[in-house]
């Protein structure tokens, strides 16, 4: 083992002990749990390094209507497969925007929805690559960010061989614009806001396939008490319900974000 991989583990490891050792009860308000998520434009990301998106105001909205606040400064930002990790073996923990899906639903509780998302593969418009069967991506390089959806639904079809799995969506980008892959596998949106904040056009791009339709939620680890997470959900439901015009918050939210 590599002195870096080493390293990483320990790491991970102490991240770990102290979020399992920080937390010995079972969290009462929203303000105790361990909040964390990743770089996901637009519903999570930070900008002038302060962390916003869809996904970060809806959930400080509810938690205000739940008279228990949290502040976007409490929210750490980790790389996907670090916060995944610790979310899924750590104690009070949340982590979002995550899909939500079969293989991951024992895992988690979930309180959402967030948004509805498709799980693309992208390809440079240029490469003219047309896929019409599932069959037909055993041709291509496929990146994926590791531990991320796509990687999963992918490797569930048994194409892990195919794969390149990295941590950073800014490195896979730029290997599927100079040629080193031929596809890239992740949420259209975000996928849409990444390209332009590279300084490229999505116009170089195309969908080319459709892996999945889902939609991404707030994950909790499994000891986080249920009347916790059911205010949660009421909050959010209630932001999420139209007003007899036909108007809510959430509108008002995503209109901060998407054209």
């Amino acid at each position: 083992m590599d002195a870096a991989r080493l390293f990483r583990q320990l790491l991970l490891f102490v991240l770990l002990t102290l979020l399992s050792t920080g937390a010995p009860r079972a969290a009462e308000t929203l303000g105790e749990l361990n909040l964390m998520t990743e770089e996901y434009p637009p519903f999570n990301f930070t900008h002038n390094g302060k962390l916003q998106g869809m996904a970060v105001d809806l959930l400080l909205a509810a938690a205000r209507q739940n008279d228990s606040p949290v502040q976007a400064a409490n929210i750490r930002v980790f790389p996907w497969t670090r916060a995944y990790t610790l979310t899924l073996h750590g104690k009070n923990s949340v982590l979002f925007s995550t899909t939500r899906t079969p293989e991951r639903e024992s895992l988690f509780h979930w309180v959402g929805p967030i948004s509805p998302i498709r799980l693309v593969l992208l390809a440079r418009k240029e490469s003219a690559i047309r896929i019409k069967d599932a069959s037909e991506l055993e041709r291509y390089r496929i990146g994926v960010v590791r531990d991320d959806i796509g990687e999963v639904t992918l490797s569930s079809m048994g194409l892990d061989h195919r794969l390149q799995s990295n941590a950073s969506t800014d490195l896979l980008l730029k290997m599927m614009a100079r040629g080193r892959i031929d596809l890239w596998a992740y949420e259209e949106t975000v996928a849409r806001w990444l390209i332009k904040e590279a300084g490229m056009s999505f116009d170089d791009f195309e969908v080319v396939y459709v892996l999945k339709e889902a939609e991404l939620y707030y994950a909790f680890s499994r000891d986080v008490p249920a009347p916790l997470r059911d205010r949660l959900q009421r909050a959010i439901d209630a932001i999420k319900t139209a007003d007899e015009n036909g108007n809510s918050h959430w509108q008002q939210i995503r209109s901060l974000y998407l054209d």
